[in-house]
């Protein structure tokens, strides 16, 4: 006998009633769980979507956040696996779906970002674009306060933004990628955290090291005594608030589980400090009457 009062090996009826019971509540929470926006856009005659959350609890003006999965995944992978939506509800995030792409270490195609400027004549450069006007003029983003991260592939395609739109950007937060020599062409440096694992196997540390030895020495900073947080080690410029902070971590090709949180952590400090100095530029430029 049950402790329901079945017969052992028979179906219950109360087993059924909490059945019935528990399928309704996670369908509740799935139903206010939130729902993205799709956006569909043509670029260099391509078309292009990715996932927009947070339309509904986000303010004018809000922050834009970029997520670029990583080669093989999918803006819901993304949105799934990173929550960064989840973690910053006052930001718009978006999440962009990449095209096929070869993949010279791994050998096989699927979808992904171009691998350096000029790579596939700038489509993603372009697609990035695309999006900073789209959410700016339709969902009223702030195409000042651009913050973007993203894992592997997606990280490196993060250094290609560095590289060739920092203007645009407010800040990085690249995971298990690294960046090549053509970030010596960044123009404005940008505060930039950077989390490795030492036993990544696609991603050598040492390559992750080079990167961010380059991106210490773009805002020539210097390592600080005090952890940005523990196990963040800290590199600060002598001008500017363009910070490099370091973390690596004991694993391999992942996007650690305090990934997410450290990154909206990160932007939230410099948005903090951004919409300071854009508040005190207008009010510079408001006329006295």
């Amino acid at each position: 006998m049950g402790r329901d009062g079945a017969t052992e090996g028979e179906p219950s009826p109360l087993g059924d009633v909490h059945l019935g019971r528990m399928n309704a509540l996670i369908g509740l929470f799935l139903c206010f769980q939130a729902q993205p926006t799709t956006l569909n856009l043509t670029v260099d005659g391509a078309e292009r979507t990715a996932l927009l959350y947070n339309t509904d609890s986000a303010k004018p003006n809000a922050p834009i956040v970029f997520v670029f999965h990583g080669f093989t995944g999918g803006s819901r992978q993304a949105a799934r696996s990173y929550r960064v939506h989840e973690e910053w509800r006052e930001a718009l995030v978006v999440y962009p779906q990449g095209l096929t792409v070869h993949s010279p270490r791994l050998n096989r195609d699927g979808p992904g970002w171009q691998h350096q400027p000029g790579d596939l004549g700038d489509r993603d450069t372009h697609f990035f674009d695309a999006l900073v006007e789209k959410i700016a003029k339709e969902y009223k983003g702030d195409p000042k306060r651009v913050y973007v991260c993203g894992m592997s592939n997606g990280a490196l395609f993060c250094f290609e933004l560095y590289a060739t739109r920092s203007e645009k950007i407010a800040a990085l937060a690249p995971v298990a990628g690294a960046g090549g020599t053509w970030l010596l062409g960044v123009k404005q440096p940008r505060p930039v955290l950077i989390i490795a694992g030492e036993t990544d196997s696609l991603v050598p540390l040492r390559a992750t090291a080079l990167t961010r030895d380059g991106c210490i020495r773009l805002a020539n900073a210097q390592k600080q005594e005090s952890e940005w947080a523990p196990g963040y080690t800290l590199y600060k410029p002598e001008k500017g608030d363009a910070i490099v902070v370091w973390h690596q971590h004991s694993g391999g090709h992942t996007w650690p589980a305090d990934a997410t949180k450290q990154i909206v952590r990160f932007f939230r400090e410099i948005d903090a400090r951004l919409k300071g100095s854009i508040s005190q530029h207008k009010s510079l430029e408001t006329p006295v009457r």
